[in-house]
């Protein structure tokens, strides 16, 4: 899954400038708040049963961005970008505690608006790599996250053609271990409100 995600992203690096000046190229920059967060794992030796999922909710993490965009035409916008979503306690279970840090390939509609302060609407999908992370353990056994698949999805609006705001749904997926013992799956589900800054190129 790494080698066809990088070779994606390498495709979109050498083809999609071709199309660049047709509409805005711009480098984006933003800070984010998971407003709701949880983490679910599944798996026997936790639920008791492989098809049940145990759900933890957690505190609001903190989130820095960067995304890198093409415009191939004025409505549209494919691009690839980086998030890291600051470690987060489970409000049920403190000495569980974790964050993740997230590469994708990105694809932004827009909708132009005539306004003195919005400039455009804008919807937006993300999919790629999760790399969780976590300091916790289960009865001494240290506990480890494999990389898994990262999907995000949500809108925006742009004011002034510089600072936007977004509303973003990703889920965070990757594979639990303890001392290296696959325990299941776990899924790190957050939505959370971004503020950030374009700077076009």
């Amino acid at each position: 899954m790494k080698k066809s995600l990088l070779g994606l992203l390498l495709a979109t690096a050498l083809v999609v400038p071709a199309f660049a000046a047709k509409g805005d190229t711009s480098i984006n920059a933003k800070l984010g708040l998971g407003v709701n967060s949880n983490v679910a794992v599944s798996g026997a030796m936790i639920t008791g049963k492989d098809d049940e999922f145990y759900e933890l909710k957690t505190d609001m993490p903190f989130m820095l961005g960067a995304e890198f965009f093409y415009g191939t035409s004025d409505n549209l916008s494919i691009g690839f970008g980086a998030n890291y979503v600051f470690d987060a306690d489970s409000k049920a279970l403190s000495k569980y505690g974790g964050g993740t840090t997230n590469i994708y390939v990105a694809i932004k509609p827009e909708a132009k608006i005539e306004s003195n302060i919005f400039t455009s609407l804008y919807l937006i999908g993300q999919f790629g790599l999760s790399f969780g992370r976590t300091d916790s353990d289960i009865e001494g056994d240290a506990l480890s996250i494999n990389r898994g698949l990262y999907l995000g999805a949500g809108f925006g609006v742009t004011i002034k053609d510089a600072v936007f705001v977004e509303l973003i749904f990703s889920s965070c997926n990757g594979k639990l271990k303890a001392d290296g013992i696959q325990l299941g799956d776990i899924q790190y589900n957050i939505t959370s409100v971004n503020v950030g800054y374009k700077f076009n190129i």
